[in-house]
C-alpha cells in the first residue's frame, strides 16, 4: 500500500522521520510530502488525488487551539479542502490534527502528559517547558521556533536517548481524540500505530474518498 502524508511544514516532517526510524511495517510504504506551510497543504492534496501510485493521502497539520477563528491556518485549510471534497466528514477522514500543534508529542517522548501538557501556541510558555528535558533549546533566551538544529536535537534525543519513541507511543494514549473540543488533543497516535503494525483498515476511509474524487 503507498500512502502519501501531506505534512503541513518542517516540524512535521522531523516527527514523521523520527516515526520512521522507529519503523513501519513492510507492506506500507509511506511518502512525506512537506506542504511547506499551511496555505499549501490543500493545492497539495488536489495535486495528488488523482494520482493512481498512492493508495492513500492523509494530511497532517496543527490545530493551533484557533478552532472559533475562521481565519485561522487551520480553519483556511479545511475550507480549502471543502472545496475539493465537498463535505466534513470526508474531511475528516483524511485529517490528522493536534490541538495544540505536533510539538505535544516531541514532548510525549521525554515525559507524561501531566509533567508537558501544552495548552498554548506561546513560544515563551513552551520554550520553557522543552528546556527541561532539551536544555539547550531556550539556553541564552533562544525560543523555541522550530528552526533546523532545534529540530535536529529534539530528533537526536528521542532517536537514540535518552528519550524513546515507544515512550512517546505509551504517553499518548492519555490524549484526547477530540481536537475539536479539547486542548490538549490529537487523532495521531491511530495514525502511528497503523504505520508500525501496518493495518491497511485503518486507511480503508481514506481510501473511499480518494476513489470517490477519482
Amino acid at each position: 500500500m503507498n500512502i502519501l502524508l501531506i505534512l503541513e511544514g518542517y516540524e512535521e516532517e522531523t516527527f514523521f522521520e523520527i516515526a520512521k526510524e522507529n519503523g513501519f511495517a513492510s507492506n506500507l510504504n509511506v511518502i512525506f510530502g512537506n506542504a511547506c506551510g499551511s496555505g499549501n497543504v490543500a493545492p497539495y492534496f488536489q495535486s495528488e488525488i488523482s494520482n493512481e501510485y498512492y493508495d492513500c493521502i492523509l494530511c497532517v497539520y496543527d490545530v493551533d487551539n484557533k478552532i472559533n477563528d475562521s481565519e485561522s491556518p487551520y480553519n483556511c485549510i479545511r475550507s480549502s479542502l471543502k472545496k475539493i471534497l465537498l463535505d466534513d466528514d470526508k474531511i475528516d477522514d483524511i485529517s490528522i490534527c493536534t490541538n495544540p500543534n505536533i510539538l505535544q508529542f516531541f514532548l510525549l517522548a521525554a515525559d507524561k502528559l501531566q509533567n508537558v501538557k501544552i495548552m498554548s501556541t506561546s513560544k515563551t510558555t513552551n520554550t520553557n517547558v522543552i528546556n527541561k528535558y532539551w536544555p539547550e533549546i531556550g539556553k541564552n533566551k533562544k525560543l523555541y521556533d522550530a528552526s533546523e538544529w532545534q529540530r535536529k536535537l529534539l530528533k537526536d534525543k528521542i532517536v537514540y536517548g535518552p528519550y524513546s519513541f515507544d515512550t512517546l507511543l505509551k504517553n499518548a494514549e492519555e490524549l484526547d481524540f477530540d481536537y475539536k473540543q479539547k486542548n490538549p488533543a490529537s487523532n495521531l497516535l491511530p495514525l502511528l500505530k497503523a504505520l508500525k503494525c501496518g493495518d491497511e483498515n485503518y486507511f480503508q476511509k481514506a481510501i473511499l474518498v480518494k476513489e470517490v474524487e477519482e
